[in-house]
C-alpha cells in the first residue's frame, strides 16, 4: 500500500532531468537509433521524391525547375507509362484469382488429420517465400526455356505438342509466366496463414454443425470461412500490395519484354532511370508520385469495403 502510494506520489510532481532519463533512458535508446533510421532511410528519398518531381534532372548536370510538366508529359504523353499501369493491374487480378483459392485449397488438404508430416509441408511450402525472386526466375527461365526447356520437354514427350513453344517470347503466355512465378513465390506463405487460422478454429463448433446434419462442404462454407475472414482480409490486402509492387522476377525474366507485354509499373520506373539513355530523375520520381496514390487510392477502397464486410462477417 505505502509502495503504491509512494509511486503515485513520484509520478504526480515533476521529475528532475536526471529522474526523467533514469525512467525513460533505457526506452529511448531502442527508438531513437530506430527513429533516425525511419527519417534517413524512408521520410527523406520520400519528400526528395516529391521535391525532383518539379525538376527536370539526369544526376549530373544541375536540376532545373519544370514545375507540373513531368506529370503533364506523364499524363497526355506517355502511353507506355499506362500500358504499364494495364500490366500491373492485369499481374494483379490473375494472382488474386489463383493464389487465394489455391492457397486455401491447399491449407484445407493439410489440415486433415489424416494427412502426416504436416511439418514438412510447411517447410517445403514456405521455402519459396524465403528463396531469391532472382535466383528463382533465373530458374524458371530454364523451365519456360524453347531450347531444351523442361516444360516443352514434357510438353512433347506427352505428345501435347509437335515443336518448341516460346513462352517467353509471346506477349500472352509471358504475362502468364510472370503470374505463375509470382503466385509461386507468395503461394506457401498464404497457405500457412490459412492453415493457422483452420487449426485455431474449435473442433467443437464442427462437432455441433454435424449433429445438426450439415456436410463437410457446408461446414466448410458456413462455419470455416466466416472465422477466417480476418485472416482472408491480411491475406487480400497482402497481395494487393504485393502485385504492385511486382519487379525482380519480371525484369530477370522478361525485363519488361517482348513488346512491352510484362512491364510492370515498377519495372517501368527502373527503365526511365537505369535504362538506356540519360536517366530521367525527375519524370521518374513524377511517375513514382502516381504510383504511390494509384497504391494509396486502392488502399482506401480495400480498407472501405473490408469495413463494410467486417461488419457482415
Amino acid at each position: 500500500m505505502d509502495i503504491t502510494l509512494q509511486e503515485k506520489t513520484k509520478r504526480k510532481r515533476k521529475l528532475t532531468p536526471g529522474e526523467w532519463f533514469e525512467e525513460y533512458g533505457s526506452t529511448l535508446l531502442f527508438i531513437v537509433p530506430t527513429f533516425i533510421m525511419f527519417l534517413l532511410l524512408t521520410v527523406y528519398p520520400i519528400l526528395w521524391v516529391y521535391k525532383y518531381m518539379f525538376y527536370d534532372y539526369d544526376g549530373i548536370t544541375k536540376a532545373t525547375f519544370t514545375g507540373f510538366d513531368n506529370l503533364v508529359r506523364a499524363f497526355t504523353r506517355d502511353p507506355d507509362w499506362w500500358q504499364s499501369v494495364l500490366v500491373t493491374f492485369k499481374i494483379a487480378f490473375l494472382k488474386l484469382i489463383i493464389e487465394i483459392p489455391l492457397a486455401t485449397l491447399t491449407a484445407v488438404i493439410i489440415n486433415e488429420p489424416r494427412i502426416k508430416g504436416k511439418g514438412l509441408f510447411r517447410g517445403v511450402y514456405f521455402l519459396p517465400t524465403v528463396t531469391s525472386a532472382a535466383v528463382m526466375s533465373v530458374v524458371f527461365s530454364f523451365i519456360f526455356s524453347p531450347y531444351n526447356g523442361i516444360l516443352n520437354s514434357i510438353l512433347m514427350n506427352l505428345g501435347i505438342i509437335n515443336s518448341s513453344i516460346d513462352f517467353l517470347g509471346n506477349p500472352t503466355s509471358a504475362l502468364v509466366c510472370c503470374t505463375v512465378i509470382s503466385v509461386w513465390q507468395i503461394f506457401g506463405q498464404n497457405t500457412l496463414l490459412i492453415l493457422s487460422a483452420l487449426q485455431g478454429i474449435s473442433q467443437d463448433v464442427y462437432e455441433s454443425a454435424e449433429i445438426d446434419g450439415a456436410g463437410r462442404f457446408k461446414c466448410f462454407l458456413h462455419i470455416s470461412v466466416p472465422l477466417m475472414m480476418p485472416t482472408f482480409r491480411i491475406i487480400l490486402m497482402l497481395a494487393i500490395i504485393g502485385s504492385l509492387g511486382v519487379f525482380d522476377s519480371v525484369y530477370v525474366l522478361t525485363a519488361g519484354g517482348p513488346q512491352g507485354a510484362t512491364t510492370t509499373m515498377a519495372v517501368a520506373m527502373y527503365m526511365r532511370l537505369f535504362g538506356e539513355g540519360i536517366p530521367e530523375y525527375g519524370y521518374t520520381a513524377a511517375l513514382s508520385a502516381i504510383y504511390s496514390v494509384i497504391s494509396g487510392l486502392l488502399t482506401i477502397i480495400y480498407l472501405t469495403i473490408s469495413k463494410k464486410t467486417s461488419e457482415i462477417y
